[in-house]
């Protein structure tokens, strides 16, 4: 048997570049910006989700953080309820993410789309596809809004009166700022990552011709969509590892856990640093909440709801600590380096 190859390698004449007049080659960056934009979005995405999902788990596991909480799981695992509104390319990225890389089981996920007839490929997966922005916005604990900066507005009205105090928002809207979405949604637990490209001059990256998953599962590559590194050409601008961390509070709490238990989640979750100082090396109370609200927090008592807006927009006790504690930021790096390993 002859194996699969690609019988366009090395043929510049039939590669995407060949097709481009001249007059328009400085365009050619555009593409690996899209793609590179896309790769950090849908990475960033399969991180969180990643996180949210081991928070709603009963015990822990070893060696990689997330590796007790990849399919199949056991009887003893919650599920994450994940929807989309909308089916587009990113949108259908996302899901196809979630779901190769085993952080949610395709009926897990929900798609609200005007032509759910277009993602024929998911629903074969178990993707339940539809078009119900409110019956997806009342269903899903993390919501993806992956629609048009014109719909919004509608898509918003249509569901603020039917989002959960514990839902999720998280949007990947272009050109609709945090702000403006809380107005619209009328909700606090937003997250918008905001994005800075700022890619080399000189010949477009050939990485653009591979595939989202493809990338993802290249370590070297997931490695440069790592939002504490702004040396690879892009970064996050609006404090997502804080975000993420404060999201994962609010879930323990949604899951009963009291504020020394949700600690001993995140101390455990965190791989730890070389040399290991255990005195000054975990997580305490103090990381999280300012002094005047610690002296009222006893252990027994779950941490106060997080308003995840505020978080992106102030300089917060966590964003703090993040800064002058190099053993967190190594732990929280190797933490989302494990979220794409397998097993």
């Amino acid at each position: 048997m002859f194996g699969i190859t690609d019988l366009t390698a090395g043929l510049s004449s039939l590669q995407f570049e060949a097709g481009v007049e001249h007059k328009h080659e400085s365009l050619l960056p555009l593409v690996e910006r899209s793609h590179v934009l896309m790769l950090n979005a849908c990475a960033h995405c399969v991180f969180f989700c990643r996180l949210l999902f081991s928070c709603r788990q009963k015990e822990g596991g070893t060696g990689n953080p997330f590796a007790a909480h990849r399919i199949p799981w056991s009887s003893r695992c919650e599920s994450l309820r994940v929807g989309i509104i909308g089916g587009g390319h990113l949108g259908k990225q996302i899901a196809k993410c979630l779901i190769d890389l085993g952080v949610i089981r395709a009926e897990d996920i929900r798609i609200s789309t005007r032509r759910p007839e277009t993602l024929l490929d998911l629903q074969e997966l178990g993707v339940h596809c539809s078009y119900d922005n409110v019956g997806l916005a009342t269903w899903a604990q993390v919501l993806f809004l992956c629609c048009l900066p014109s719909q919004l507005p509608s898509i918003c009205k249509e569901i603020r009166d039917h989002l959960k105090k514990a839902c999720i928002v998280y949007s990947l809207v272009s050109a609709v700022p945090l702000p403006r979405l809380k107005q619209l949604l009328c909700h606090s637990s937003i997250i918008r990552p905001e994005y800075k490209c700022e890619t080399k001059d000189g010949a477009p990256d050939r990485r653009k011709r591979s595939t989202i998953m493809a990338d993802l599962k290249d370590l070297s590559i997931v490695n440069s969509t790592n939002p504490g590194n702004i040396q690879k050409g892009v970064c996050v601008l609006n404090r997502f590892i804080e975000t993420s961390m404060y999201a994962a509070l609010n879930m323990c709490s949604l899951q009963g856990l009291s504020s020394k238990e949700a600690l001993t989640f995140l101390n455990a979750l965190i791989p730890p640093t070389e040399p290991l100082d255990l005195t000054s090396s975990h997580l305490t109370p103090e990381a999280f909440v300012s002094p005047k609200y610690l002296s009222s927090l006893s252990d027994e008592n779950p941490f106060p709801w997080f308003d995840l807006c505020t978080v992106q927009s102030k300089e917060t006790p966590f964003s703090e600590y993040l800064t002058r504690s190099l053993w967190l930021r190594t732990g929280l790096e190797k933490l989302y380096f494990a979220a794409f390993k397998t097993p």
